[in-house]
C-alpha cells in the first residue's frame, strides 16, 4: 500500500484524527476506491452516496454529523 497525501482544511485533518482506526480505514478505502478508475463528479458523488448507504449511513445520521460541526 502507499501514502496518499491530500491537502484538505486543518479542520478537516483534525476531524479525520479523532476518527476511531475502523472508521478511519473506511474513509480511506472509499478514497481508494473512488480514485480506481477515472468518472465524473458525478459518478464519484453517487458512488460515494451508495458506499454510504451500504455502510449504514442514514440521512439522520448524516445530518447529526453535520451538526456536529
Amino acid at each position: 500500500m502507499t501514502i496518499l497525501q491530500l491537502p484538505v482544511p486543518a479542520t478537516t485533518a483534525e476531524r479525520f484524527q479523532t476518527l476511531s482506526a475502523q472508521q478511519q480505514t473506511l474513509v480511506s478505502q472509499l478514497v481508494a476506491d473512488c480514485l480506481s478508475e477515472p468518472t465524473s463528479l458525478t459518478d464519484v458523488m453517487d458512488y460515494v452516496s451508495f458506499k454510504a448507504t451500504q455502510r449504514g449511513l442514514t440521512p439522520d445520521i448524516l445530518q447529526q454529523l453535520l451538526d456536529e460541526e
